[in-house]
């Protein structure tokens, strides 16, 4: 036989356990948020370093990128060598079209062309908070934030990779 007695339940009544199905209390929650910020705070300063350092890395590779396409032009061709001109990315973009380049006569085309991709379209910056690549005369040179001089723009978001550059059908490469 069983009495009422046996059939209790141990929740707790009243307002307590109301409280407790609507969730956190506001002092709960601003205990979490605080420690979010704190951990927030301490992560965001080595994130930085992080991506400095791996912006840093992104140009070196496209510098040694473009040096090793003036390397292999040079192979199948002839020297790009020429002094550069301050203040300007003529020299620059000269070298970097006569890479992009390929003759659209078959019997013309110079082998192993293009040695650069020619959807890469950069523009011109003299900002030294900014990444650049500088003509030296006989290869691509970068020069980091804080660095002075003018070069091509390294832009970190690929914005600088469109369509195939047009080339007129008088195009002249650089240093024949």
């Amino acid at each position: 036989m069983t009495t009422s007695s046996h059939c209790k339940t141990s929740l707790p009544s009243g307002r307590h356990s109301a409280r407790r199905e609507a969730g956190f209390s506001m002092s709960e929650l601003v205990i979490v948020v605080s420690i979010l910020a704190v951990l927030a705070a301490i992560s965001v300063a080595p994130m930085g370093q992080y991506l400095s350092g791996g912006k840093d890395a992104l140009a070196m590779s496209r510098q040694e990128t473009l040096n090793q396409a003036v390397y292999r032009f040079a192979q199948q061709n002839y020297e790009l060598q020429f002094n550069r001109m301050d203040g300007s990315i003529a020299d620059e973009l000269v070298i970097l079209r006569t890479l992009q380049y390929r003759n659209p006569n078959i019997n013309r085309a110079q082998p192993g062309s293009p040695y650069f991709d020619p959807r890469y379209n950069p523009v011109s910056s003299s900002d030294s908070t900014k990444h650049r690549l500088r003509w030296t005369g006989k290869m691509y040179e970068l020069l980091l934030p804080t660095q002075s001089g003018t070069g091509i723009l390294m832009d970190f978001e690929g914005s600088d990779f469109t369509t195939a550059f047009a080339f007129p059908p008088n195009f002249q490469m650089a240093g024949q």
